[in-house]
């Protein structure tokens, strides 16, 4: 079967196939009983995430680039942000749990960045949802999907990675990356140019058609993804 797209990086890659899940995780609203207490729940595992972050901003530095470093450097600044931090509080003050809370402001900004006509502010967008992602998968215990050692060479396919994600990527055996949805002028378009690894967007149909462990070849100058 071949699945056709278009081409980020040229060149060709084969391997297997492993489909990585950057979805926003779902949440129950939980009834807050102590907010000081939830409210610091929540400060502790954003302290956790910038420390993450500011680990991966190192790598990248060290093995992609320092210009798509201050992309995730952006990303620490979103979390320090004194107008999103107040708006924390307030609601958490009004009883909503952290997940929520966190939901809440981060949808309001990804509105109003997706609702602008600048296309470098809307791409945005994309960065707060991995930020909004990422802590709510910290607060909730859910690990973050093992990407940086692959045992053997490996296609990565996703319905649409995130800029946090395509950063840890193992770089050796990472072979492509092939992704459903995508937008050659985002933040993770240009970290994925900066890997130099052959890969493709707007893969329409991808994850009805693949499935884990099966073997592919991704040819760029064709913009294809052979499954056999």
């Amino acid at each position: 079967m071949e699945i056709k797209g278009t081409t980020v990086v040229g060149g060709s890659g084969k391997g297997r196939v492993r489909i990585i899940d950057c979805s926003c995780p779902e949440y129950k609203i939980r009834k807050i009983d102590d907010p000081d207490k939830e409210l610091g729940r929540l400060v502790r595992k954003l302290l956790y995430y910038c420390e993450n972050t500011r680990k991966t901003i190192k790598h990248i530095e060290e093995n992609i680039g320092h210009r798509e470093a201050r992309i995730l450097n952006c990303h620490i600044q979103m979390v320090h942000d004194l107008a999103l931090q107040s708006e924390l509080i307030r609601n958490m003050c009004n009883g909503m749990c952290a997940e929520q809370a966190v939901d809440k402001i981060c949808e309001s900004y990804i509105s109003r960045f997706i609702e602008t006509d600048v296309e470098f502010v809307r791409q945005i967008a994309v960065d707060v949802i991995d930020v909004k992602t990422n802590v709510l998968k910290l607060i909730m215990g859910i690990d973050e999907p093992d990407v940086e050692h692959f045992e053997e060479d490996t296609i990565v396919v996703s319905e649409e990675l995130t800029p946090s994600v395509i950063s840890r990527l193992d770089l050796v055996h990472t072979k492509a990356i092939v992704v459903e949805y995508g937008n050659a002028n985002s933040h993770c378009a240009q970290i994925h140019r900066a890997t130099e690894i052959p890969g493709m967007i707007k893969a329409k149909g991808l994850l009805k058609n693949i499935k884990d462990g099966d073997y592919a070849t991704f040819d760029g100058n064709t913009g294809t993804l052979i499954i056999e």
